[in-house]
């Protein structure tokens, strides 16, 4: 029996990290209702803490999703939080790393982050001096854990071949994009961290067939036999999508963003289905795209 069939519903719940975007920005393909108010924040916020899920993906990059989170955070816990808090900056000189990350902790009114992540492994190369930065932090104890944020595969080629003392990465991955999954293990036995995004490709893959843009068109066929295993099975789309991704070997969180309290619970059910789930991995494996357009979110028309 595979490992990932023996988590328990709490286990489930806990490789699970709660994305912010949504918190921050007008965010996803299947978007309509735009940014949503604070009540809603503070519902999202309230509903992870009691289910059980213990960390919170951000960056700055992610409108004011930071302030968002630490306006709640130093309401609900201003002695100290109960939730890790992974962001992201931008690659940089050294200095200018250390103040982003500095502006960061004060947006989010906290002493220290569990993880702190550069948002492009592009920007880094160009920059490595900010390398050391990071590595300070951690250091100081201002993040447990330093990292990049990877969109292609031969970046996490170049970490490994290199030794950089990275121990957190967050990668894509899910039934399409599945360009990570050679590599996951072997990241997580150098005693990385892996974070995988985009379990639902930014909702693409929630989407009825016959209401697929035309970019997306020649999808249908795979989202269409997707929707059918998830039947056979008897296992919600949004289960199936979230387990494939958070119970993938060498994978420690998966972070799902939400738009609504409702939408988090719907994810939070996903652990009732891991056995039906997990039987299906094979099936799901061959449905991988390699159309990179497909796959890669900056390749797409705008608002497809």
């Amino acid at each position: 029996m595979p490992a990932s069939v023996a988590l328990t519903a709490a286990d489930f719940v806990g490789r699970l990290a709660l994305g912010t975007a949504q918190l921050g920005l007008d965010y996803g393909i299947n978007n309509t209702a735009g940014r949503p108010p604070d009540a809603t924040v503070h519902e999202v916020l309230s509903t992870a803490q009691a289910a059980g899920i213990s960390l919170l993906d951000t960056a700055a990059a992610y409108g004011d999703s930071e302030a968002r989170l630490g306006q709640w955070l130093s309401r609900h816990y201003p002695s100290g939080s109960l939730f890790q808090v992974v962001t992201k900056v931008a690659a940089g000189p050294a200095a200018q790393v250390q103040q982003q990350l500095r502006e960061s902790l004060g947006r989010l009114r906290q002493p220290a982050v569990y993880g702190v992540m550069f948002h492009s492994f592009s920007a880094f190369r160009e920059q490595p001096g900010g390398w050391a930065a990071l590595q300070e932090a951690r250091h100081g104890r201002l993040a447990q854990r330093i990292g990049v944020s990877l969109y292609h595969p031969q970046e996490a080629v170049w970490l490994l071949e290199e030794g950089l003392d990275v121990d957190l990465v967050q990668v894509p991955y899910n039934v399409l994009d599945q360009r990570f999954g050679p590599l996951l293990p072997e990241l997580a036995r150098r005693g990385v961290e892996v974070h995988v995004r985009s379990a639902f490709l930014q909702g693409l893959l929630l989407r009825e067939p016959a209401t697929l843009p035309a970019f997306f068109a020649p999808l249908a066929p795979k989202l269409t036999r997707l929707q059918r295993l998830a039947q056979t099975a008897d296992v919600p789309l949004p289960a199936l999508l979230l387990q494939f991704a958070a119970c993938a070997p060498g994978v420690s969180r998966a972070v799902v963003g939400v738009d609504s309290a409702a939408n988090l619970r719907e994810n939070l059910a996903a652990a009732t289905h891991l056995i039906a789930a997990e039987q299906r991995r094979p099936e799901l494996q061959e449905l991988a795209e390699k159309t990179d357009d497909f796959i890669l979110p900056y390749t797409w028309p705008p608002r497809s």
